[in-house]
């Protein structure tokens, strides 16, 4: 039995190949924005993460693309988002990479004006 399985090479499920699809479009789309995204492959679902920075992940499936926001709710619960194509996603994860990756003002280092 194991001779003919490895006859056989398993091929990728095309739900796995239209993740990988969508992911290099969307890091595509991030390049556009200034943002190096890098991409991390989960082998146990038909999903590819992209990891844009550092506590922003972005899962990848053939149907949308969705991620934890920077910015909680009003109740301070995470706040989770989708979107369905590539540029609008990458759209709103440049808005929320600005948030986690803001530059403070003088103003901010310093608690007081310049």
């Amino acid at each position: 039995m194991d001779a003919f399985l490895l006859a056989y090479p398993m091929r990728r499920p095309p739900a796995a190949c239209a993740a990988e699809e969508a992911a290099r479009l969307l890091i595509e789309a991030l390049a556009r924005h200034g943002i190096v995204a890098d991409v991390n492959h989960d082998h146990d679902r038909d999903r590819v993460l992209v990891s844009v920075c550092h506590g922003l992940v972005a899962a990848v499936t053939p149907d949308h693309i969705c991620w934890r926001r920077a910015c909680p709710s009003r109740r301070g619960a995470p706040l989770y988002t989708f979107h369905t194509t590539t540029d609008r996603a990458a759209a709103e994860l440049a808005k929320d990479y600005a948030l986690l990756n803001r530059i403070p003002t003088m103003e901010e280092q310093h608690g007081a004006p310049v």
